[in-house]
């Protein structure tokens, strides 16, 4: 040990003997997420770690009290604040508050957890140290049940402990966490604040099923660590010369000394910023400590940047991303998954939306009259073939330029039936519908389709970017998308398997609903954009869309696509990490 920052905390020895893969994320990578469990442990610690009573002994009857006794030893490689020190009759021993229910003690059973009592051991053997005497017992506090519980101290405890110390200095040493707990001890998942990171079933399921046929895809029924959907809303402001600040519990946003518009800040994950909008320190200050991200965009909605809270310590994370995706096999792995899933959701897509159509839809994408069977059934177009050829060649793809290329050959066929998938509305005037659409063209895009696909893949990748963050990636360092001097190339490879299916999907829907009309664009030169109504229109339809509850496609679990997106970059996470063989892209069906 080279001084006390090296030294072990004693609720180590309670994670690393609860679960050894929870010790390997909270202290080695350094994850430390808070859930309802968390926070009830540190109210219920409350009088325990009250400042003012800190190793201030008192005497309470014929038993002497010290709380919050701060203890170290360097020879036992310890740290940690005992929660209370008690003597009585000149006896010594430490008193540990554990937050839950201790076991009922039946069947022989001792009356605590195995994972406490090696803590309090540990306390004991600290105390044994720094008072010079030996120590019989510990006891642990059950707030939850109102139950006080001896501890013996034997010599079948003290090893215990010492194989703790031991197999917590074993997993520093490791490149990647150990795997999730078997399904004897799967239990202790529940309730665990690491549970939607450590993804302990997916995990496990990725391992046994390396090559997934469809029918153990559907079978999997796997239990969804993360909520459903998204908590929360998100608050986009785009009105020129407002301002943001913070008032009490709420986010107040004026306009020429007016009040315009008033949010709880409770109610908001995440803060869009178009154009012009001023926004208090204290508004930024506040949001960063509830970690509410807060993005930045132009007023024609291109992604600027993210201010987010302060970057996750997973450093290992980082490290193994920046190692891996330098590795080229690798790296061309992952891309074919990536492209996999995109050219899989473009053609269901095409196929859904062709399916549709009327068989005396008079033109097809050949420019020659459909037969029945293809006005029906969208997975005899032409595009819709072709593009499944394409995915029958990813696997034998040894070359990243040939898959760009294959990547590129099937964004060509989608795009190619992309105004087929439009409804035709009544035309305009000049004989336009407003919502024609010859090709894909951007930077600027120069008519409404392009307008509205350019914008809803702006938004896409800012969510990507802020999913990536939270996991704890670097979303610079990509794998497929490299080279791109200032952009997310890792933000960039995650949304392409969301691109159709929640990008394009909102795109179709705005136009051929009526959600949208030409009207709603303004176009300058050759630029086109949204109205400021326009876009208020397209936030409710792009939240909307991700709310959209969807079945995953190898876990079995329901959960919306803005969900997904954190679920796809924890398990991009695991493969970095080493969890799992392989890494497979999102795709519906």
């Amino acid at each position: 040990m080279n001084g006390l920052s090296d030294l072990i905390p004693l609720r180590a020895l309670n994670q690393v003997t609860y679960c050894q893969r929870l010790y390997y994320l909270e202290y080695v990578e350094s994850v430390m997420p808070i859930n309802e469990h968390v926070e009830d442990g540190l109210f219920q610690h409350r009088r325990v770690d009250d400042p003012t009573l800190q190793h201030r002994p008192r005497k309470d009857g014929a038993v002497l009290h010290t709380r919050s006794v701060q203890i170290s030893s360097t020879s036992l490689g310890l740290s940690g604040k005992l929660d209370l020190v008690e003597e009585k009759d000149g006896e010594v021993y430490p008193v540990e508050y554990k937050r839950g229910s201790g076991p009922s003690g039946d069947n022989g059973q001792p009356p605590f957890w195995d994972n406490d009592a090696v803590q309090v051991c540990a306390q004991a053997m600290l105390l044994e140290e720094e008072l010079g005497t030996k120590i019989q017992k510990g006891i642990l506090y059950y707030i939850g049940s109102k139950t006080r519980v001896e501890v013996p101290l034997d010599d079948d405890l003290r090893q215990k402990t010492l194989q703790a110390i031991q197999t917590i200095h074993e997993l520093e040493l490791r490149d990647s966490p150990p795997e999730p707990l078997p399904a004897e001890l799967r239990h202790r998942c529940f309730g665990c604040s690491l549970a939607p990171i450590c993804q302990p079933e997916e995990t496990l399921y990725c391992l046994s099923h390396q090559r997934l046929t469809p029918a153990e895809e559907t079978a999997a029924g796997i239990t969804r660590v993360l909520p459903q959907i998204d908590e929360g809303a998100v608050l986009y402001l785009q009105e020129p010369g407002s301002h943001v600040g913070k008032r009490s519990e709420h986010l107040v946003v004026r306009k020429d000394g007016q009040e315009i518009q008033r949010v709880p800040i409770a109610a908001i994950r995440q803060v869009v910023i178009f154009g012009n909008v001023q926004v208090s320190t204290q508004a930024l200050e506040c949001l960063a400590t509830l970690d509410v991200p807060v993005v930045y965009m132009t007023g024609y909605g291109r992604f600027i940047a993210a201010l987010q809270p302060a970057p996750t310590k997973n450093i290992h994370l980082r490290t193994n991303q920046f190692r891996l995706f330098a590795d080229p096999e690798r790296a061309l792995s992952l891309a074919k998954a990536v492209v996999k899933a995109k050219i899989t959701n473009q053609r269901t897509l095409l196929m859904r939306c062709l399916r549709s159509r009327s068989p005396d839809d008079p033109v097809n994408g050949n420019g020659h009259a459909p037969s029945p069977d293809n006005g029906i059934r969208g997975s005899d177009e032409p595009a819709a073939r072709e593009m499944a050829e394409l995915l029958t060649r990813l696997d034998r793809i040894s070359d990243p330029a040939v898959l760009l290329g294959t990547e590129g050959q099937a964004a060509a066929l989608y795009f190619s039936q992309f105004s087929r998938m439009i409804k035709l509305p009544v035309p305009t005037k000049s004989g336009q519908t407003g919502f024609d659409f010859k090709s894909r063209n951007r930077r600027p895009p120069r008519d409404p389709v392009n307008a509205l696909l350019s914008f809803s893949y702006a938004l896409l990748l800012k969510d990507c970017f802020s999913a990536l963050c939270a996991v704890g990636f670097d979303p610079y360092c990509g794998f497929f998308h490299v080279g791109r001097h200032g952009k997310p190339s890792l933000a960039l490879d995650v949304m392409e398997e969301f691109r159709a299916i929640i990008a394009d999907s909102v795109v179709l829907t705005l136009i051929n609903t009526g959600g949208l009309a030409p009207q709603d664009f303004l176009v300058w030169r050759d630029s086109c954009h949204l109205t400021e109504d326009g876009r208020k229109r397209f936030f409710q339809a792009y939240e909307q869309r991700k709310a959209t509850v969807v079945t995953h496609p190898v876990f079995g679990y329901k959960m919306s696509y803005g969900r997904m997106l954190e679920v796809q970059a924890r398990m991009l996470a695991a493969y970095v990490r080493g969890d799992i063989p392989n890494y497979t892209g999102f795709t519906v069906r």
